[in-house]
């Protein structure tokens, strides 16, 4: 069996295993809320995703945050379109939460938590990133890795 199928099995063994002993849930804690940027751009919360939602929420953690807009969809087919990669996200390494956005000005954010700086710095080279990103219009992308950060989310 190639490396690509085995990848695929045992992310799907890692994803069955997460959803029956019940550590993935969908938040409503932040639904609605308003985003206050340290750019000044303000978000709306669409959708907060999290795993293993029982373990300390004090220990330091990494971040990566992208922001882009859609190309060619509106913002209801994208809002549906951001759930196909969930599945493919809970199973990956050290994913513990991502919290999906949405600007006026049509922008997109995703606030992805992480178990540590090594699993947030190797996200831009899977394929959920690169099909995230195909996706976005021309020079809109941006993203960055946020180190040792405890309270990741300050709504307003």
């Amino acid at each position: 069996m190639d490396q690509e199928k085995l990848t695929f099995f045992k992310s799907l063994k890692v994803l069955f295993g997460r959803l029956f002993k019940g550590r993935v849930h969908f938040s409503k804690k932040y639904i609605g809320k308003i985003l206050l940027m340290e750019d000044g751009k303000k978000l709306q919360i669409i959708r907060d995703l999290v795993v293993d939602f029982k373990r300390n929420r004090e220990k330091s953690v990494a971040v990566f945050k992208v922001r882009f807009k859609f190309s060619g969809l509106s913002l209801g087919v994208n809002k549906r379109l951001s759930m196909i990669p969930a599945p493919f996200l809970i199973s990956k390494p050290g994913f513990l939460q991502k919290i999906w956005s949405v600007s006026e000005d049509g922008y997109f954010q995703g606030i992805y938590q992480w178990a540590s700086e090594d699993f947030a710095e190797k996200y831009p080279q899977s394929f959920i990133f690169r099909m995230m990103t195909r996706r976005s219009a021309e020079n809109t992308l941006s993203f960055e890795v946020i180190p040792h950060m405890i309270d990741f989310v300050r709504v307003c």
